[in-house]
């Protein structure tokens, strides 16, 4: 199936379908499978921001649904992109399927914003398979360093453990450094490292004749954030770069995809949590402010650890 136009579409147009995956579907499917597989409850919600891009959610705030993350897919006339399939392979297999509902064309390249598991670790079901997973370096090198840890810890515990049970650790097939553009036919995805920002390794994914971003977890939609691995003195900049790139559409992280306008959501994000951090007396103090603040965010279980990755980094000049 080849993208119908390359004309840029107005958000406002975008229809969101959610639905579930039919009994049918599942049993056709080969592989292992896994409680989200069987789980006729999760429903997979799909917006289409493009002719040829759509962008696939969970919802929700557990690991069950992958914290909310989002994962794209690009089709070109040759090839098929996708970005971040979830956090085990049984979220991969049902991007899978709802992919080859779009088209038959071969799904060529995986690419990685980060490496924190609810946007790599499902991305081991494809790289299993011979696709090219693409990743900056250091997003690679944090990969090889924690995902074996990771995925043992969450098989000893009895919640999550059926749901990890073929998930395994994977390094990236193909790194960069400052950038590298992947050619689809007709369309061009340039994948661009804004520095250390959320992660050492962050990756966003432009779109240029599409006029859409995919920022990762530089932006988040109404989800707190993570700041345990973030540069938090570069966040700023990292803001001002995805915004230099002019785009119609930018795809949070976490959360429904908007305009311009969730920059500048972000950006007061982030000062808030700054003057919370920096004006309250203590911990519980900055949380509580936060909260207030933020009253409807979602992923509030991150809001502990995050400020004191926030304190922390404030205190050291090196951050």
């Amino acid at each position: 199936m080849a993208p119908q136009s390359r004309a840029v579409q107005r958000i406002a147009s975008a229809r969101e379908v959610e639905r579930e995956t039919d009994e049918a579907s599942r049993s056709e499917r080969q592989g292992p499978r896994g409680p989200l597989d069987s789980a006729p409850v999760t429903r997979l919600r799909e917006t289409r921001i493009r002719d040829n891009v759509w962008v696939w959610t969970l919802g929700g705030e557990t690991m069950a649904t992958s914290y909310g993350a989002n994962c794209t897919a690009v089709l070109g006339w040759d090839a098929v992109l996708l970005v971040d399939p979830f956090i085990t392979p049984a979220h991969a297999r049902r991007v899978e399927r709802a992919l080859r509902e779009k088209t038959s064309l071969p799904l060529r390249h995986v690419v990685l914003t980060h490496h924190h598991t609810d946007h790599a670790l499902g991305a081991g079901w494809f790289a299993a398979r011979g696709k090219e997973v693409v990743a900056h370096r250091a997003c690679r090198d944090r990969m090889g360093v924690e995902h074996p840890g990771l995925v043992f810890s969450r098989r000893c515990e009895p919640e999550v453990a059926d749901l990890f049970r073929d998930a395994e650790p994977y390094l990236p097939s193909r790194t960069f450094e400052e950038g590298l553009t992947l050619d689809l036919g007709g369309t061009r995805a340039r994948i661009i490292h804004p520095g250390h920002n959320h992660t050492p390794g962050d990756a966003v994914v432009h779109l240029l004749a599409e006029s859409v971003v995919v920022c990762g977890d530089l932006v988040s939609n109404g989800y707190h954030v993570n700041y345990e691995d973030a540069k938090v003195k570069n966040l700023e900049r990292g803001l001002e770069t995805l915004r230099a790139l002019g785009a119609g559409a930018y795809v949070p992280g976490h959360g429904p995809t908007g305009g311009i306008e969730l920059l500048d959501a972000q950006a007061r994000y982030h000062r808030e949590v700054r003057e919370a951090v920096l004006r309250e007396a203590n911990a519980d103090a900055a949380l509580d402010r936060v909260r207030t603040v933020f009253p409807d965010h979602l992923l509030g279980a991150v809001l502990p650890s995050a400020l004191a990755a926030w304190r922390s980094s404030e205190q050291s000049p090196d951050s």
